[in-house]
């Protein structure tokens, strides 16, 4: 699991507290001890985490992670190069409704993940990207990469999202197994913990059944 390079950003780790082999009561028991840091791999932020005394996780209906989703191909974009509102309405435009959720595709992890400038280097949302899903009501805004240009202090899109009250699916896997251009349901329940900021999330995409071999 990736960890942004920075040492305030803690690794996730998996230790086990008790095996089978150490078990005092000799029940052959195992038992692990997860570490997880909010913002480890696929994740959700919630408006607090930039927006002092906004909603923190448990104040975000369920019904904003589950629902109709679109997928933004954008996975022709280079290396460092930023998504714009522009590059939104060009790829989903035509097919969005208020209230779906975005997700937007880049590619970027099955292409530079292991790579030693990987926060670096990814395309990354910009300003008019995060107006264009406030304007077009979006119920919350996912992608497969880093949300902002990097090593931006600002966080304009975290910010413009977030004041708006749509959270930010971050890091998310496989987008290219999903339709483009015709909705499809999300599931991305978050780890309820009151009073936190962001949550590790499982996101799935249910797929109706049309008759193709791989649907």
């Amino acid at each position: 699991m990736p960890s942004y390079g920075a040492s305030w950003y803690p690794s996730f780790a998996v230790r086990r507290t008790m095996t089978p082999e150490t078990d005092p009561a000799g029940l052959e028991r195992t038992f692990t001890q997860l570490e997880i840091f909010a913002h480890n791999g696929t994740h959700v932020d919630v408006p607090v985490h930039y927006i002092p005394g906004a909603a923190t996780l448990e104040r975000v209906p369920l019904e904003v992670f589950v629902g109709p989703a679109l997928v933004a191909d954008l996975s022709r974009k280079r290396l460092r190069e930023p998504i714009t509102g522009d590059d939104l309405e060009a790829a989903v435009g035509h097919a969005w409704r208020p209230g779906l959720r975005l997700l937007i595709r880049t590619d970027y992890h099955d292409r530079s993940f292991g790579d030693p400038d990987f926060w670096q280097k990814p395309p990354y949302l910009v300003e008019s990207a995060a107006r264009w899903a406030v304007e077009h009501s979006a119920a919350l805004v996912g992608l497969d990469c880093l949300t902002e240009k990097p090593g931006d202090p600002q966080a304009p899109v975290h910010r413009t999202l977030l004041a708006a009250g749509i959270p930010i699916l971050e890091y998310l896997r496989n987008l290219a197994a999903l339709p483009v251009s015709r909705p499809f349901q999300l599931v991305a329940l978050p780890t309820r913990v009151d009073g936190v900021e962001a949550a590790p999330v499982r996101a799935v995409a249910l797929l109706e059944d049309d008759g193709r071999e791989g649907a």
